[in-house]
C-alpha cells in the first residue's frame, strides 16, 4: 500500500488548485469584457460607415437633383431651337413663294433672300 502524502504537499495541492480555479475565473472574465468592448468597436465602427454613406448618398443625389435640372435646362432650350428652326423653314418657304409671286419688289431694287442659317443636328 502507498504511504499518504504529507499535509504539506496535500495543502500546497489544494492551494494551486484553488489558484488555477480562480485564474480561470479571471481569464473568463477578462474575456467576456474584451468582447463585449469589441462589440461596442465594432457597433460604433458601424454607426461611422453608416453615417458617411448617408453623406455620400446625398451628396450624390443633390449632384443627381443639379443634373437633371441641367438636363431639363438644355430639353427647354432644345425645343426653343426646333421651334425656331421650324419657323426660319416658315419664313424661308414664304420668301420663296413671294420672291416667285413677285420677283421685284418694289421697295427694293432686286430679288431679297434670307442669309443662310447653318443647319441643325
Amino acid at each position: 500500500m502507498a504511504t499518504p502524502l504529507p499535509q504539506w504537499m496535500r495543502l500546497l495541492g489544494a492551494g494551486l488548485t484553488g489558484l488555477l480555479a480562480v485564474l480561470f475565473v479571471v481569464v473568463l472574465q477578462q474575456t467576456r469584457e474584451q468582447g463585449q468592448r469589441l462589440q461596442q468597436l465594432q457597433e460604433k465602427v458601424q454607426t461611422i460607415e453608416n453615417a458617411n454613406d448617408l453623406e455620400r448618398t446625398n451628396a450624390l443625389e443633390e449632384q443627381l437633383r443639379s443634373t437633371v435640372e441641367r438636363l431639363q435646362t438644355l430639353e427647354g432650350i432644345e425645343q426653343k431651337v426646333q421651334s425656331l428652326s421650324s419657323q426660319v423653314q416658315t419664313l424661308r418657304d414664304l420668301q420663296r413663294s413671294r420672291s416667285s409671286l413677285f420677283p421685284y419688289d418694289s421697295r427694293e431694287p432686286g430679288p431679297r433672300s434670307l442669309p443662310a442659317l447653318p443647319q441643325l443636328p
